[in-house]
């Protein structure tokens, strides 16, 4: 079984949800999350992957729905700042990680550029080409769009026929005056029930950082995603 999976950095790393579940069911694993990305980037980078290449299933968890992502012409305008794609795809590796015989981060592009720079830090790097969204935009804008997003891809992998799973870093909220794009959520298709950091804070299992969650709360959170999946018929464990 081939899976492709695409996120932020809950969703990257060794340990993490998706290299439990790899070990779980013993499947193939295309891993294109990046520390720092958004849900543009989420979207639009798993609909070009999937343009090029089959997956058996795709699992996707969405990001901070405040985070805004760009695909510039010359990412080398970029290089003072750890905010791409070009840089984070550097940090998808690991001595235990199996990379041949081809490597999954040789698949993502390097053009992006990760408003979560201008959100967190400020980066000076990436000041300018984020600040006008930002200075012109609210949290009840920002989620529009970011529900836009999810609601683009749904629509997508339907059309196609794709098996798809969604969860998200947060939970997925109703928000008031967007009542209707939370209505065309599919959540016969969306693990909902508890997240990553719910379970870091049950547990108290956290990265040093205090921001991820660390491995026992991983651990935690795939066995709830495998359980999800095998109910919805996606996949059986491997045994």
């Amino acid at each position: 079984m081939k899976i492709m999976v695409n996120g932020c950095s809950v969703s990257r790393g060794p340990g993490s949800w998706p290299y439990v579940i790899k070990q779980r069911i013993g499947c193939e694993l295309v891993n294109l999350s990046q520390a720092g990305a958004g849900n543009t980037y989420i979207c639009d980078a798993t609909i070009d992957e999937l343009s090029k290449r089959k997956y058996d299933l795709v699992m996707i968890m969405w990001a901070d729905h405040r985070r805004y992502d760009l695909k510039v012409k010359n990412i080398n305008d970029f290089t003072d700042t750890i905010y791409t794609s070009k840089f984070q795809k550097t940090c998808n590796d690991w001595p235990e990680k199996i990379v041949y015989p081809q490597n999954d981060q040789d698949l993502v592009d390097d053009n992006w550029v990760f408003g979560c720079g201008y959100l967190n830090t400020k980066d000076p790097s990436i000041v300018g080409l984020f600040d006008s969204y930002y200075q012109h935009t609210n949290l009840e804008s920002q989620y529009f769009s970011s529900y836009m997003k999810i609601i683009a891809l749904q629509s997508f992998l339907k059309t196609t026929n794709q098996p798809y799973i969604f969860c998200s870093v947060r939970k997925f909220t109703n928000m008031q005056k967007i009542t209707n794009l939370y209505n065309l959520l599919d959540f016969d298709r969306i693990y909902n029930d508890v997240t990553a950091h719910d379970l870091a804070g049950e547990l108290d299992d956290w990265e040093p950082d205090r921001l991820h969650p660390g491995p026992r709360a991983h651990t935690k959170y795939a066995d709830h995603l495998v359980e999800f999946s095998q109910r919805k018929g996606l996949f059986n464990e491997h045994h």
